[in-house]
């Protein structure tokens, strides 16, 4: 099968990498600012190849694709060596707005183009995984503007809390709520409960209907050679 054709399939084992490479990176004290500064281009470039492929006859989204991506890469590496506070909030914020444009496109490449194949299954997962990555992004911006909205956090280091938010988003849209970390405020609490209904809405209906239409096809073609 082509690259192009399997492009979630290489964007999934990228993100699967990613963040066991932050969680083990963690677990070996590797500063978070070296982790955000690996983390952030890595993102940006598996965003590129794998979702931002479905719209590349269109010029002008591709180049604002590549400007935002370039812009989140370059604030990420001048804050590293400059250490500026705000240039980290706009780099949260631009990471954030190419994220949120990737899973647009790569949920209408899902539902709006061609037959269901395994890849666009693959594509579902994906768009799962970075749902849960956003949703971490709103918790540290709710947590910036009011440090008390979440109870259970060891440390108030953005980097640091983003790595912990990780883990409380994905906890959360999974519905596992181990209760480690806990919302406080009613901002906070409102926010986390709508990822977990976004979460098993998600899984409940697009995935099973793309996997429904998948094993469709696939007993029509058996029966019809």
């Amino acid at each position: 099968m082509p690259i192009k054709r399997m492009n979630f399939g290489y964007l999934l084992g990228g993100l699967l990498i990613l963040l066991l490479s932050v969680a083990i990176a963690q677990e070996e004290g590797v500063m978070g600012e070296t982790r955000r500064l690996f983390l952030e281009p890595v993102l940006c470039l598996m965003l590129l190849a794998g979702i931002w492929s479905h719209v590349s006859k269109n010029k002008w989204l591709t180049l604002g694709g590549a400007i935002l991506a370039g812009s989140g890469v370059a604030t990420a590496m001048i804050d590293f060596f400059f250490d500026i506070p705000n240039l980290r909030l706009v780099n949260i914020g631009i990471l954030l707005v190419f994220s949120q444009a990737s899973i647009w496109i790569a949920y209408r490449h899902l539902v709006l183009s061609g037959a269901i194949d395994l890849n666009k299954i693959i594509g579902a997962i994906c768009i799962y995984l970075l749902l849960g990555l956003n949703w971490s992004v709103f918790y540290l911006f709710i947590n910036m503007a009011n440090p008390e909205s979440f109870h259970g956090l060891t440390s108030t280091a953005i980097d640091t809390q983003f790595s912990e938010f990780l883990y409380y988003s994905f906890v959360t849209i999974t519905t596992s709520g181990y209760g480690d970390i806990t919302p406080a405020k009613p901002i906070a609490r409102t926010v986390a409960y709508l990822e977990a209904i976004v979460g098993q809405f998600y899984v409940a209906v697009l995935v099973a209907w793309l996997v429904g239409m998948y094993l469709s096809d696939k007993t029509h073609t058996r029966k019809n050679p």
